[in-house]
């Protein structure tokens, strides 16, 4: 009979190498919240953040689930979707909602504070940062004497493409 945590650890190293990796500090944070939680570092969760960590894209629950299921591994829907509120939880994703209601992840760990630009045709998501924005809030939180907790700012309109091909 195998030692639990023996087990765990041959486990680890499977992801490990599957991943093609040792452990980021992603994955650190990760384990360790979870643990923090009373909960178990499972297989499926690792594929999960896995698949998080390798894409820049704005991800739904419902996109990963494909990804990862693409590369024939079985992980349930509901367990993506878990998986990756805990990602939210601990500070690696933020959850972002567009005007098509669906909730879609973005990394949020080491990654500038930025905004969006949705064009409403094609639905392309642009990225952007100001500073003279960032100073601004800062302004008014000053002046109503405010403490942020978070903030999404989303400009809708339509995008470079999409204006040409208006104009055709």
């Amino acid at each position: 009979m195998l030692d639990r945590g023996y087990t765990t650890y041959i486990l680890k190293m499977i992801v490990n190498i599957d991943w093609g990796c040792m452990a980021s500090e992603e994955q650190e944070i990760f384990e360790t919240y979870i643990r923090s939680q009373g909960l178990r570092d499972t297989f499926q969760r690792g594929q999960v953040l896995e698949t998080f960590l390798n894409t820049e894209d704005h991800v739904s629950a419902e996109d990963l689930y494909r990804r990862i299921n693409r590369r024939k591994r079985k992980v349930g829907f509901a367990t993506v979707y878990r998986t990756m509120k805990l990602i939210a939880d601990c500070g690696l994703a933020r959850e972002v909602i567009f005007d098509d209601g669906i909730a879609r992840f973005e990394h949020s760990y080491k990654h500038k504070h930025h905004h969006h630009l949705i064009c409403t045709r094609c639905r392309k998501v642009i990225e952007f940062s100001s500073e003279i924005m960032e100073q601004g809030e800062k302004t008014i939180l000053e002046e109503h004497g405010f403490r942020m907790e978070s903030h999404q700012f989303k400009i809708y309109g339509l995008c470079n493409e999409c204006q040409n091909e208006t104009d055709r």
